[in-house]
């Protein structure tokens, strides 16, 4: 790095790779030296409990076992009793043990091993000169073995015995405070180690989160700010980026996202404002519409009822003058008015549904069942049907007169489309759904049902599927059915059967009002 101005050149990645090497490499020189001196110390450690402090240990034992076979030996000398010599060879034995291993634990030591041959050496010339004779000399009862134990060259060897021991104890001692002596200096430096390695990771980790801070979170932050302040409205803002390389590219990447959007805001708003100004003239032409059908539909119905009712008062009149062929002329004239009477009450009613909302209240469904029930008393009379409730109806948000005609039309057409060697049934049940929170309705019949293929075809205005002269009607009962639910938020479909007869129409009602402004 050459300066401020070279840094400056520097890629985020670059920048990021150089700081992980040099802190890589200084923790690697730092955790080597971590695991060096705590191996020393844990060698060290190992050396003064496995080796060391186990050597003093059993030279002292080695020490206690010797003396503790001359006193067994003085005892037996002074008693003659066989009994003295069971703890002599007991610890001659524990010597012998004892011997080993400390021989094992000094290992290659020549001058510690030289010393303890010469310990061996010893005790065993006190063993050829003083112990053993003494024995032999008891057993056969030699009244001068006794003195044996106890004359000037007994007490001598036994001396050089102790002698050879306390030479060395004394060197095992030295050899002992040398290893705990090392191990206190490993235990030292692995902890200087540990302590340089822990504050080595606390300073990088310091130097790793500035330069973090410095190169990314700090222009993130501003690169962020101004991007906050154009997502708030100011589109206008210009973005300005630094930082290192990548994040300049993302700065001008996102100025450049943000002239587009700018671009694209300004199109947006002048076509909104197109949109305003043709919703309105679309709105004063749906008045228009409406108002012009509302207009033509009554000044059509006037004529129609002229028509009707001066060739019904022609057929009275002057019905003895007419022939058969006049008066079906007239029929045909009187039904065509009256069709189209019809017809054009029924095109209104499907062109008012879905103008608003604003009528919505609880609607009591029993009642506006009651009212369509009477509404349709005679055909139901004529045709001797019976509508069963299966289920109480609830009540829902809606228009009362619109939910109304929506049952008006959905009994009368299973009354109207029934079989000559059965009376209509018509059954109608209502059950709520807790998860979707909506009213499922059913009205089923008996009646000549319907081919599934039809299924869709029969919500369409004017579709019709069998001839006027079998069953009369415009065709837009059902359609008219289909929107009045659509506009409470619902949805109307023929069940499906397996077979013929009879026909099943179920739809459905939300639980609250939905608002048709909110779909237009």
């Amino acid at each position: 790095m050459t300066g401020p101005v070279g840094q400056r050149s520097w890629t985020l990645r670059r920048r990021i790779g150089q700081s992980f090497a040099v802190v890589g490499a200084v923790l690697t020189v730092a955790v080597a030296a971590v695991i060096i001196s705590a191996t020393q110390f844990v060698l060290a450690g190992n050396s003064v409990v496995y080796r060391w402090d186990p050597a003093v240990t059993t030279t002292q034992r080695l020490l206690t076992d010797l003396v503790d076979q001359e006193t067994a030996l003085r005892g037996y000398a002074l008693s003659s009793d066989d009994s003295y010599l069971e703890p002599y060879e007991q610890f001659r034995r524990s010597e012998q043990t004892h011997t080993r291993k400390l021989r094992s634990l000094l290992g290659k030591d020549k001058q510690l091993t030289g010393r303890l041959t010469a310990l061996e050496d010893a005790a065993q010339r006190w063993q050829d000169e003083v112990a053993q004779p003494a024995v032999a000399g008891i057993r056969v009862g030699d009244p001068a073995a006794a003195r044996l134990v106890q004359n000037a060259v007994a007490g001598r060897r036994f001396d050089a015995v102790r002698a050879r021991v306390a030479s060395l104890s004394a060197a095992v001692e030295a050899r002992a405070a040398h290893a705990r002596d090392r191990r206190s200096t490993a235990g030292i430096i692995f902890a200087v180690a540990a302590s340089l390695t822990a504050l080595t990771l606390i300073t990088a980790g310091v130097a790793l989160w500035r330069g973090l801070h410095r190169w990314v979170l700090a222009p993130v932050d501003r690169l962020g700010g101004q991007t906050r302040e154009v997502a708030k409205g100011d589109t206008y803002k210009q973005i300005v980026p630094d930082g290192p390389l990548e994040l300049t590219a993302l700065g001008r990447d996102v100025e450049a996202m943000r002239l587009q959007i700018a671009n694209q805001l300004a199109r947006a708003e002048e076509i909104q404002e197109e949109l305003r100004v043709r919703s309105e003239e679309l709105a004063r032409s749906n008045d228009d519409l409406q108002q012009f059908a509302y207009v033509a539909s009554h000044d059509l119905s006037e004529p129609l009822r002229k028509v009707a009712n001066f060739c019904q008062l022609l057929e009275r009149q002057y019905g003895p003058q007419l022939d058969d062929k006049a008066k079906q002329y007239i029929d045909f004239a009187v039904d065509g008015a009256k069709r189209m009477q019809v017809l054009i009450s029924d095109l209104l009613a499907l062109s008012r549904v879905g103008r608003t909302t604003e009528q919505f209240e609880p609607v009591d469904l029993d009642r506006a069942l009651n009212a369509a029930l009477v509404t349709l008393a005679d055909r139901i009379e004529e045709a001797g049907a019976r509508v069963e409730r299966l289920t109480p109806l609830p009540t829902v948000a809606g228009d009362h007169s619109l939910l109304t005609s929506l049952l008006e039309n959905l009994v009368g057409n299973a009354v109207k489309y029934r079989r000559d060697d059965v009376a209509p049934v018509v059954r109608i049940s209502a059950e709520h759904d807790d998860e979707q929170q909506l009213w499922t309705f059913t009205v089923s019949d008996n009646g000549i049902g319907i081919d599934p293929q039809y299924a869709e075809r029969i919500f369409a205005v004017f579709q019709r599927l069998h001839l006027r002269d079998r069953y009369g009607g415009t065709g837009i009962g059902l359609a008219l059915c289909r929107k009045i639910v659509e506009f409470h938020g619902g949805r109307i479909w023929l069940e499906p059967v397996e077979s013929l007869p009879g026909a099943t129409f179920t739809f459905t009602l939300p639980e609250g009002a939905v608002l048709a402004e909110s779909r237009d």
